[in-house]
């Protein structure tokens, strides 16, 4: 959400784009940490004899897919805030020489960060989703 504020109010970019660069970041390493201990236990289960459920299945695949989406929007968010950075301390003149049009390569790093952020809040919602149905089902 603030990644789009960001891209329709400049000035917040200033003021917290290295503040969502972290939070990404921190969602992004939520991320790898919460498929490695889904693996774990899916081991854990195996090891034990018990069957893996399809929803359960689906749910580690989905948490795969997280991580690769969560690890994306980071890089472009990360990529957005530190070319304003760069753009700001270079100098327009200096910016539209090294980039000829500094205001379309901006545009385009918001667009796609906001569109993997996106799609990442998606994958997040239909992988809990999966967890929160394989445990309600009781693991059909």
């Amino acid at each position: 959400i603030l990644a789009i504020v960001m891209l329709f109010r400049p000035m917040l970019l200033r003021m917290y784009g290295w503040f969502v660069v972290g939070l990404a970041g921190i969602g992004f390493i939520g991320a790898i940490f919460a498929a490695s201990t889904g693996e774990e236990l899916e081991d854990t289960r195996r090891a034990a004899g018990e069957s893996i459920s399809a929803t359960l299945r689906d749910h580690a695949e989905e948490g795969d897919a997280v991580q690769l989406y969560a690890g994306i929007f980071f890089v472009l968010i990360l990529a957005w805030v530190l070319f304003a950075w760069w753009r700001r301390r270079a100098g327009e003149e200096r910016a539209t020489a090294v980039a000829r049009k500094p205001k379309v390569v901006a545009t385009v790093l918001a667009a796609l960060a906001i569109l993997a952020g996106a799609m990442t809040t998606v994958s997040v919602t239909i992988t809990g989703h999966n967890g929160a149905k394989s445990v309600w089902e009781g693991d059909k």
